[in-house]
């Protein structure tokens, strides 16, 4: 007997099966980040365990597997009839005689599938597992065990030829409205330029070329968009930031920890054990960015405040997995910051305006349905305000943010001056005590270099903070205030771009000298006497001088 009661969405989902169960054998469950996806899996778990009946949960990552036992259990599962399916399970956690199996997908490809389950349910099921897949056509086809599917992106072009019925009972937008999952606010600080980069097969469908993604994204004036950025405008929040491959994570890396913001980078290829310590870490404010590379996309409930887009994609799926990992409430959170280097939300849009009501599949009639889609979806696809790179909703004409009005005809996607000039949580007009809190913590900065023999003028500290606010310190008291993360971030940030500042107006003032030094040159052109081009020139300066000087007596 379960110890939770359904939410809305778990009672929503849960009569729209009843109402097909005996028609259908197989459904794909849309199951959003915070509709209770595990905990819809428990609900129905029990009704077959409540009747003797076998149950199978495949899930798509080993790290997922005790996870969700430990889940079943506290939602009221009896742990005593739940077994684990994998190659490291203990010796007491492997025993197959118990009515719930929890398997990893990889451990099952391996080994022969049980023959003696009622019940399937695939966690993830967007995922392209073929072996999985002919197991769910043979069961569906060939006996009388049912397949629920759960997924939270499902879009992949296979699933209507696996799954029969579509069971949606919520969406992101209905999610967010209700406050059960946090709102957003998307910004487009860099846009690269991707031309010319060819697509391969990914996990998520056919996707941009990786190796050629990494290339362009490794560049050091995107990468130092990426801290400078942040530094501004990421008000020193809990980061995730996701990256293409492991070259680039390890230069995005580098780059926050050589501006004193401690970030660490996380694989597919890094220990389980590792990756509890690094997500402890990040939990408890020691690690301030997680730098991911194809992990934290699923079973990852850390409260993310701030998420760095810096891998741009095609997929539907992968856009709004990652995404969904910044969507998660926590007490505090009213907003989730997300800084997208990719140009994505250009492409794909908003995470919560992606939505299919039906199953897609390879006949014409789905491709024509996803056209149609597509097309729906591209009149709702956001305008970067051209002023502070906001992403306003389609349709919205001033900013809401900076409340920048366009001139008729230039509302359109825009990658001019890449600087984000206002944020903030609410209004972007700051209050009085904003600002003094500001000055009195740049004062105190003044203090700090003071005392280690680098002091700052007082000039620095008012074009600082005009810089901050548009406006001088008028009339603010000079009283220091011990300085926070989100002011010091900030002074970095400044002292980074003055730095790059310097170091390219020097480059624009170094001579360029082609092929010989100066040296050289005056050697090229000094003639030595005697040699006969000496005897010419001299013979000429002198019939010159001759002739002047019989001009003169004329």
């Amino acid at each position: 007997m379960l110890t939770i009661t359904p939410n809305f969405a778990q009672d929503r989902a849960l009569n729209m099966l009843r109402h097909e169960w005996k028609v259908q054998n197989s459904f794909m469950v849309y199951a959003p980040t915070g509709s209770g996806k595990t905990g819809l899996a428990a609900f129905i778990t029990d009704g077959f365990v409540s009747r003797g009946m076998r149950v199978l949960f495949v899930a798509p990552y080993t790290v997922l597997l005790r996870q969700t036992a430990s889940r079943f259990i506290s939602y009221g599962l009896n742990p005593d009839e739940i077994g684990l399916i994998w190659a490291e399970a203990d010796k007491g956690e492997a025993d197959p005689e118990r009515l719930i199996q929890i398997a990893s997908a990889d451990t099952l490809i391996r080994r022969d599938f049980p023959d003696n389950i009622n019940l399937l349910i695939i966690d993830e099921a967007h995922l392209r597992k073929r072996t999985i897949l002919k197991e769910i056509e043979r069961l569906t086809s060939e006996t009388d065990v049912k397949v629920i599917g759960l997924s939270g992106t499902p879009f992949s072009s296979f699933l209507g030829n696996y799954y029969q019925r579509l069971i949606k009972p919520t969406t992101i937008s209905e999610l967010i409205k209700r406050g059960d999952l946090s709102p957003f606010e998307f910004y487009a600080p860099t846009k690269p330029d991707l031309k010319g980069v060819k697509m391969s097969a990914s996990d998520f469908g056919r996707d941009y070329n990786e190796t050629q993604l990494a290339e362009i994204m490794s560049g050091s004036d995107l990468v130092g968009d990426i801290v400078s950025n942040w530094l501004e405008n990421g008000r020193d929040l809990p980061t995730i930031a996701f990256c293409v491959n492991v070259a680039h994570a390890n230069f995005v890396t580098i780059q926050f920890n050589k501006a004193g913001v401690n970030a660490e980078v996380m694989t597919a290829e890094t220990p389980h054990d590792q990756r509890q310590v690094m997500i402890h870490r990040f939990e408890t404010g020691a690690t301030k960015i997680l730098v991911s590379v194809g992990v934290l996309v699923a079973g990852f409930d850390s409260d993310v405040r701030c998420i760095i887009y810096a891998r741009p994609t095609k997929s539907e799926i992968r856009w709004i997995q990652c995404i969904g990992r910044g969507l998660r409430t926590a007490p505090g959170k009213d907003t989730c910051l997300i800084f997208d280097h990719s140009g994505t939300v250009h492409r794909l849009g908003f995470p919560d305006a992606i939505e299919y009501d039906v199953l897609l599949d390879s006949s014409d009639g789905m491709k024509e349905a996803a056209v149609r889609a597509a097309a729906e979806r591209a009149e709702k696809i956001p305008k970067e305000c051209p002023e502070c790179h906001f992403m306003k909703p389609a349709g919205v004409y001033v900013c809401p943010k900076c409340g920048f009005k366009p001139l008729a005809g230039s509302d359109v996607d825009t990658d001019t001056s890449r600087k984000i000039k206002k944020l903030s949580k609410g209004s972007s007009v700051a209050t009085k005590s904003t600002k003094q809190a500001w000055w009195s913590q740049i004062k105190f900065y003044q203090r700090q270099r003071a005392s280690t023999g680098k002091p700052v003028s007082n000039g620095w500290c008012l074009h600082t903070f005009r810089d901050k606010f548009g406006e001088w310190p008028d009339g603010l008291s000079d009283s220091p205030m011990e300085i926070t993360p989100e002011v010091s971030n900030y002074i970095r940030h400044k002292q980074i771009a003055w730095a790059k500042g310097q170091e390219k107006r020097q480059l624009q003032q170094t001579p360029v000298v082609h092929n010989r030094t100066e040296e050289q040159s005056q050697q090229l052109t000094t003639i030595p006497e005697g040699c006969p081009t000496s005897r010419i020139i001299s013979a000429k300066k002198q019939f010159e001088q001759l002739r002047k000087h019989a001009g003169e007596r004329t």
